[in-house]
């Protein structure tokens, strides 16, 4: 693969002006599309989907739970003309000043407004009643209760207030009205209240409350800051003017603000110096200003890419994908960095991309398939961010390949200064005892604490929560005496009516359970706003009742009553035209008309879906006693925060247990699949179990439990500490192969990777946000953790398992031969042609299959050569490749002396780094004067550059000659006096006294 890019370098080397305008179309190309992409910004994406799921994300997005903003007005004393002279100022005020963030404000109801509602009531009075009410109104119609009745309605009228009453008496002279209104105090929670001067005042007269509906939702940060800011103002200035009433108002809307406004700070603060130390460290060890910007380049393009991607599959992404996944620009910047420190110490560009092509595609490709899993989580959100961050990090990897090298140029000086990074980046750290055995003290430690890991569930415990806010809601809680939980039963269905069947049935059960356990108050339409189908039930109980009894008879007894306080006969008039009246089903709209019941507090109604909302505070009632009651009931779903936490965002935990699993098995397969070896691939995926023993072990000592950020977040870290561990196994490969070591150049970029992403996300653990702080908690311990195992546990694992053995002229490690840890001769002669010996050297390395097939190809013809090689004998191999023939030789001839030459110093050094060539009698050569110290020569099939030199060395040295060579002419030997002693199966033998 990397010739590929290398041909792709040297072509737009060669053609920049059309490589940068291509690069330039395609980014606007990506940048148009990407522009055009829908954002979803509903939190609720995050939520798993399922039956009952689906339904709740569609019932918090029709509803609106916590948008109202509470306005109390207080006193120490009780002073309830001060309160409502508070109140009207402040209407006033807002009205004026944010007449456009204001829908409504309730708690003032009008004298037309009691007029209103009494009218409405008393004109449909049938759907108030119920069973109990019927009795009530039974014993109103006795003779004794009529004319005490007319008395007191009398005694009414000639009051001071009777003004006002009048109108109501002659509507209703048995006061059968308020039976009615008695079923609107529900729709407010609890009967701590009374009505003063319009006004919602508490029963001790010291507390007023306002209710305002504000026009834009809680998630419009920019504008609600400018409301609340208004709004405050006008408070403060209301405090200064009113000197024994203080105003403070509470909302959901002042903790989204809170939140937003504190991350925005945190953000800016944190982030703002990280990058700043990172610029400076950046260009101080490349040694280049525009370093800096050449990193980012890959990535951003990448996700520029990876949403028009999307959009042109999906058209749209969720929002929450694109917050999360920006944390991806760390593990797309460690692309770059990785490729840069490898040009900075070789300035080979062919060299370059032999080295760092393959990791970087297979750490993109197993980090992309790790993030595919969260497809397998059941949620738009994460299965948004999976796809994102999966297209971003292959398109980076591909992108940093092509473009780093290019735009970075070469280097000024040939050899870089080296800087701290890389004299601490040139220490082997497995061999600093202390740091070795407290790493293997974290790791025994973190198999007792990973199990105590929790998950909490509690989205409060990560939101920013002022204590001034905290303190506004405590004093509504202790104002309205709901210190209790507050809990919201939905009834939902296909249509309005549905809702309210649905909501009927709730009610009823509400009803049944409040009669004996004493609620702390409750809210519901439930008495109210009754379906189609209660209301025919409610208009025949009121003609079988009324059809049952003599309702001329109860006209006469009215009429001789009012009679004796001169009423005249026609007073009551509407009252006798209600007991015939023919009532028709209400509507909604007919509902809405009255506008004091406030009945879009309760409903919500879309095209195909409405919901019906009723409001319980459970005081000190158990709430697993209260929500059994409704649990098999249909179409009604129970909003409590600690359940659906519970239940939903516990499901998403088991997701992404199952998560880890499948991004385990994904990312192992693929590794085997690169690296075509078992052991390998388990060397490397190895240390990411440790290390996430030990970053469990760490949280679970500590106390730090994982949440639905960070969670998320952990998947990150899972890809970092993948990309660490393949970069190290790749490192520690180069160096069993060729001997070289280049530990310190794959440490040095893994060190910029790690302070870059503790520059990045680390330095949000001085942030105040608690997501913030959790978010960077979780990615400080599971990116140093990575390190740690990298550089420590799985350097040492390759130097005990490969690159020591080798130098003791060991085999590598393999589970197949585990019996045989430590090979002995017994071993290696069971086999007649050494076949597991030789390959042995060549185990682990990218020239294995090379080595095998050539074994295999002409291990027949190795062993009958074998059989000309005397015992003491001096052996030169001319072109003897990566050493397979002389290794051979070597373990079926032990006493002779075996030298393999070779020009190509890559094969060379292949060969002197196989663990065999520690044998005392076994050597690789690239000078060919050497043959003079030997008199048995090999030539094998293979093009002979130094013929003439042979030739000479030959003739002088030369007592025995092998030709494996088909094609080369002879004749000079035998010229040299030597003979033809074997000819046969593509060997010719050649000897001479």
């Amino acid at each position: 693969m990397h010739q590929f890019f290398l041909k792709s370098y040297r072509f737009f080397q060669q053609n920049k002006l059309p490589g940068i305008l291509l690069l330039l179309a395609f980014v606007a190309g990506v940048g148009f599309l990407a522009s055009k992409v829908a954002l979803e910004e509903d939190v609720t994406g995050l939520i798993p989907a399922g039956k009952d799921q689906d339904v709740l994300k569609r019932i918090l997005n029709e509803t609106e739970f916590s948008d109202k903003i509470i306005i109390t007005i207080s006193s120490e004393e009780e002073q309830p003309q001060d309160l409502t002279a508070y109140a009207e100022r402040f209407i006033d005020s807002v009205h004026t000043k944010l007449p456009g963030f204001i829908e409504n404000i309730q708690g003032k109801v009008p004298d037309e407004g009691v007029r209103e509602i009494y009218n409405f009531v008393y004109q449909n009075l049938p759907f108030f009643l119920n069973e109990k009410d019927y009795r009530e109104i039974e014993e109103k119609l006795s003779d004794t209760a009529i004319a005490k009745q007319i008395k007191e309605d009398y005694r009414s009228i000639i009051s001071p207030t009777g003004i006002v009453t009048k109108n109501f008496i002659f509507q209703d002279p048995l006061s059968l009205g308020p039976i009615g209104l008695e079923k609107l105090r529900e729709l407010q929670i609890g009967d701590n209240y009374l009505l003063y001067n319009n006004y919602l005042l508490t029963k001790d007269k010291k507390h007023l409350l306002l209710f305002i509906t504000p026009t834009l939702p809680a998630s419009e940060t920019n504008k609600n800051n400018e409301f609340i800011s208004e709004l405050k103002e006008i408070q403060q200035q209301l405090n200064l003017e009113f000197k024994n009433v203080k105003g403070d108002f509470f909302g959901g809307v002042l903790y989204s603000l809170a939140n937003a406004n504190q991350i925005k700070k945190d953000v800016q603060i944190t982030i703002s110096i990280a990058i700043s130390i990172l610029l400076i460290l950046l260009i101080f060890f490349y040694r280049k200003i525009y370093v800096p910007l050449i990193l980012f380049i890959p990535g951003i393009i990448a996700a520029l890419t990876a949403i028009a991607i999307l959009y042109i599959f999906k058209g749209s992404i969720s929002a929450i994908s694109i917050g999360i996944g920006s944390i991806l620009l760390g593990i797309t910047l460690d692309y770059g960095l990785h490729i840069l420190t490898h040009y900075r110490n070789n300035r080979d560009v062919s060299q370059l991309y032999r080295e760092v092509t393959t990791p970087v595609l297979m750490s993109s490709l197993t980090t992309a398939t790790a993030f595919l899993c969260l497809l397998f989580v059941n949620s738009d959100a994460l299965n948004d961010l999976g796809m994102f961050a999966a297209i971003s990090v292959i398109i980076a990897a591909f992108l940093a390949l092509l473009l780093i090298p290019l735009l970075y140029g070469k280097r000024i000086t040939e050899t870089p200064k080296n800087t701290f990074l890389d004299k601490l980046a040139a220490i082997q750290f497995f061999r600093i005892k202390p740091l070795f055995f407290s790493v293997v003290l974290l790791f025994v430690l973190g198999l007792f604490f990973f199990t105590k890991v929790k998950f909490n569930n509690d989205l409060s415990k990560i939101n920013f929560q002022p204590e001034t806010i905290k303190k506004a809601e405590q004093k509504i809680q202790n104002i309205a005496n709901s210190n209790g939980k507050t809990l919201y039963l939905v009834s939902y269905g296909n249509t309005i009516d549905e809702a309210l069947q649905e909501n009927s049935k709730v009610y009823q059960r509400l009803k049944n359970f409040n009669t004996e356990h004493r609620l702390n108050s409750y809210s519901s339409i439930g008495g109210v706003v009754l379906s189609t189908q209660t209301q025919n039930k409610k208009i025949q109980e009121w003609k079988d009742f009324w059809d049952s009894r003599d309702t001329s008879a109860l006209k006469n007894k009215i009429l001789s009553e009012s009679a004796k306080y001169g009423f005249k006969p026609a007073s009551f008039k509407d009252f006798y035209h209600l007991l015939n009246k023919d009532f028709k089903n209400l509507q909604l709209n007919d509902y809405q008309k009255t506008t004091n019941l406030y009945l879009n507090d309760f409903i919500s109604i879309s095209e195909d879906f409405a919901t019906v909302t009723t409001t319980v505070n459970l005081g000190d009632v158990p709430s697993q006693e209260f929500t059994a009651q409704f649990d098999h009931l249909d179409h009604m779903l129970i909003i409590d925060r600690e359940r659906i936490n519970e239940g939903f965002l516990g499901n998403l935990k088991n997701d992404f247990n199952q998560l880890i699993g499948f991004s385990i098995l994904a990312v192992f397969m693929i590794l085997l699949i690169a690296y075509q070896n078992l052991e390998i691939s388990l060397l490397t995926l190895f240390p990411i179990g440790i290390t996430w023993i030990i970053a469990l072990g760490i949280m679970g000592a500590f106390g730090i439990e994982f949440n639905i950020l960070n969670i998320i977040i952990s998947t990150f870290v899972f890809g970092l500490g993948l990309d660490y561990s393949i970069f190290i196994t790749n490192a520690c490969l180069k160096e069993y192969q060729t001997g070289k070591s280049e530990l310190t150049t794959y440490q040095t970029s893994i060190l910029i990777s790690v302070i870059t992403t503790l520059l990045g996300i680390g330095a949000l653990i001085f942030a105040k946000h608690p997501a913030l702080r959790s978010v960077s908690s979780v990615s400080i311990i599971g990116v140093l953790s990575a390190v740690l195992v990298a550089f420590v546990i799985q350097v040492w694992l390759f130097n005990i398992l490969f690159i020591n053995r080798r130098k003791k002229g060991l085999p590598p490690f393999r589970f197949s031969k585990i019996r045989s840890f430590i090979r002995s001769k017994i071993y290696y002669k069971q086999d007649l042609y050494y076949q597991d010996a030789v390959l042995d050297n060549y185990r682990y390395k990218p020239v294995y299959t090379q080595a095998k097939a050539e074994f295999t190809e002409k291990k027949e013809s190795y062993l009958r050569v074998s059989n000309f090689i005397e015992k003491g004998e001096c052996v030169f191999f001319f072109y003897s490749g990566i050493g397979v023939f002389p290794i051979y030789l070597s373990y079926i001839n032990p006493n002779s002396k075996v030298t393999g030459y070779e020009i190509s110093e890559e094969a060379i050094t292949i060969a002197r780094n196989c663990f065999r060539s520690t044998h005392e009698f076994l050597k690789f050569t690239t000078a060919i004067a050497e043959a003079k110290t030997c008199s048995t020569f090999i030539i094998p099939d293979h093009e002979l550059i130094d013929l003439e030199e042979m030739k000479k060395i030959i003739n002088q040295f030369g007592k025995k000659v092998i030709v494996l060579h088909h094609d080369l002419n002879t004749q000079w030997l035998l010229d040299a006096n030597f003979e033809i002693t074997y000819r046969q199966s593509g060997i010719l033998v050649f000897e001479r006294e």
